[in-house]
């Protein structure tokens, strides 16, 4: 039948070695002639920004948090990947981390907290045995001379003074000095085996955060940048790269490498691994039986059954 005819076509197809259905150097060249041609395009821009208006458009009209907007096999799929285990390059996240934007960023951060700890420790200044002693000093000379209170209000504002003004002074310098222990200690946590667990609780809660945010707080963050100068960022570096003398080469080269380091096996077997294999073979069936019945239903094809079987 030709249903049958269409599960041979399909099955056969399924059993073949991915390399030998991927040309590499014919993808590598297909796929950098269609990079040139879009970027070159004068659609390219109109295209993007109308992708990206849809997309905010869509998120602003969503009351409903991102998690139940979506479909529940996406955010369960999203959950199983942020759950599985897996440990950054130490050096490689430091690399990553010890640049001077960073350093200044967590500097500036660390001063902050210490003058604001700083300024707090002067209201407690008078709750020490020295401030009670010297505010005592007023209680007792009050009504007998108002100089020695002035006086002893004026050494309880130096004291606290002082202290804020020591703490100040070295805030920074103990700042400069704690950032290499403050990005080390960073990086032993996020890249420490030990803790695959906690790395793994963390995903998962920017995870489940994300899924509570809103279409409409997503669509509000988008529109604070300029849309159009990102994409055309984007666009003018695409075309650079694309426009370098070896581009073409090393997309094929790189390609090529891909493919023959990795061990797909079938097709069947990729699709498999991928959990799309079932319901891509079935409709796979379902248009080859379409194009044979349509097939057979033309002359052309009546005609050379007609001479085959002659």
């Amino acid at each position: 039948s030709t249903r049958s005819l269409a599960e041979l076509l399909v099955d056969h197809q399924l059993s073949s070695p991915l390399q030998r259905l991927i040309d590499a150097e014919r993808s590598a060249t297909s796929a950098y002639q269609l990079l040139v041609s879009w970027q070159r395009s004068e659609l390219a821009d109109q295209s993007l920004n109308q992708g990206l208006q849809e997309l905010t458009s869509w998120l602003a009209a969503e009351p409903r948090p991102l998690g139940e907007a979506l479909p529940d096999e996406l955010r369960e799929t999203l959950a199983r990947l942020a759950a599985q285990p897996f440990t950054p390059s130490r050096e490689l996240l430091l690399s990553l981390l010890d640049r001077p934007a960073v350093r200044s960023l967590i500097r500036e951060l660390l001063v902050d907290t210490l003058i604001s700890f700083g300024q707090r420790l002067r209201n407690p200044v008078v709750e020490t045995r020295l401030g009670r002693g010297i505010s005592g000093i007023g209680k007792l000379a009050k009504g007998r001379a108002g100089g020695v209170r002035s006086l002893a209000g004026g050494l309880v504002g130096a004291v606290s003074s002082e202290v804020e003004r020591q703490l100040e002074s070295r805030a920074a310098e103990f700042a400069d000095n704690a950032l290499t222990q403050v990005l080390h200690k960073l990086a032993d946590y996020l890249c420490s085996p030990s803790r695959s667990a906690e790395q793994a609780a963390l995903r998962r809660a920017l995870l489940e955060g994300l899924w509570e945010l809103s279409g409409s707080q997503l669509a509000s963050e988008l529109s604070q940048t300029d849309h159009k100068l990102s994409l055309q960022l984007l666009r003018e570096s695409l075309g650079a790269w694309l426009a370098r003398p070896n581009a073409e080469i090393e997309l094929k080269q790189a390609l090529t490498n891909y493919l023959e380091q990795a061990d797909f096996g079938s097709l069947d077997e990729f699709l498999r691994l991928l959990g799309c294999r079932d319901s891509l073979r079935s409709q796979a069936i379902d248009e080859s039986e379409r194009q044979l019945r349509a097939l057979m239903a033309t002359e052309s094809f009546s005609d050379w059954l007609q001479k085959l079987l002659s």
